[in-house]
């Protein structure tokens, strides 16, 4: 019997095949199509059109680099909110920061958030906690409209090239996330595979740069994304991500991936990155 093979693109001449045994869930959203697939060396993975959102087994890099990142460089984080995530993932890592307050998540998919709870409980069931405040709806809209202010707020969309993601890529979404931060605010997002596609990310910063005042590359492994180091923006008013406060990072914390010493090295470009995204 032949094996299940997972195949997805990394640039138009390079594909990762991924043996699998199994797809555990198939449906079809409003706006995408959502499959749970088993791979035999990543474990369970959600994937949305075709593309890999996430997998068990390196998850906590992506999701731990994309919340603590801005929140350990934030002197006192305490509304958040969250773009996408219906997950919970991101949800779950902001939500061990002592002081928050308030998280806003805002999914526009909520079969997303129902196929997550029932194949990533470890991620989803940050979802039910106290802080977090669940919104289904279009974060364009949401972002245009609200009144609301925060200290944080995280993008964990889909990429770019995904049609329903499309909008929040765009210089008037920036500029609505930028009014709806504080004074501190900072703005964290992924932008997608750095080495690959660097054009598509290099247009992605373009926008952001002309936006916000502060902005700069991060970078972190996730695998089961792409082969090289995958990109994050780090996107503020007046905070440099050199202001991290490892103070607020004790042994009582719970990382696998981050810490204070991945915070900094993350902002370490290779120079033919470098002269593209700091000059």
């Amino acid at each position: 019997m032949l094996p299940h093979i997972f195949r997805y693109e990394i640039s138009p001449h390079v594909w990762v095949c991924l043996e699998c045994d199994g797809i555990l869930h198939s449906s079809q959203s409003d706006f995408q199509k959502i499959e749970v697939v088993h791979s035999l060396d990543f474990g369970k993975m959600l994937v949305l059109d075709g593309v890999i959102n996430l997998t068990e087994r390196d998850e906590f890099v992506y999701h731990e680099m994309l919340a603590h990142v801005p929140l350990f460089s934030h002197p006192d984080p305490q509304q958040i909110l969250i773009v996408g995530g219906g997950d919970g993932g991101a949800a779950r890592e902001v939500v061990k920061h002592k002081g928050i307050k308030k998280i806003q998540l805002v999914e526009i998919d909520g079969e997303v958030i129902s196929v997550s709870k029932r194949y990533f409980p470890s991620l989803a069931r940050a979802l039910d906690h106290p802080q977090v405040n669940v919104l289904v709806m279009d974060a364009l809209r949401y972002l245009k409209d609200t009144e609301e202010t925060f200290d944080v707020i995280l993008i964990d969309s889909t990429d770019p090239v995904i049609e329903q993601s499309g909008g929040l890529f765009t210089v008037s979404f920036y500029k609505d996330c930028l009014n709806a931060l504080t004074e501190k605010g900072i703005l964290a997002a992924q932008v997608g595979d750095i080495g690959f596609e660097t054009n598509l990310v290099l247009g992605v910063f373009s926008k952001l740069k002309t936006v916000f005042p502060v902005a700069r590359i991060y970078c972190a492994p996730v695998p089961s994304y792409t082969m090289v180091p995958y990109g994050f923006a780090f996107c503020s008013k007046t905070i440099q991500p050199e202001m991290a406060t490892p103070s607020r990072f004790d042994k009582s914390f719970q990382t696998r991936y981050y810490n204070p010493q991945i915070h900094q090295a993350a902002f370490a470009l290779p120079e033919h990155l470098r002269e593209d995204f700091e000059n």
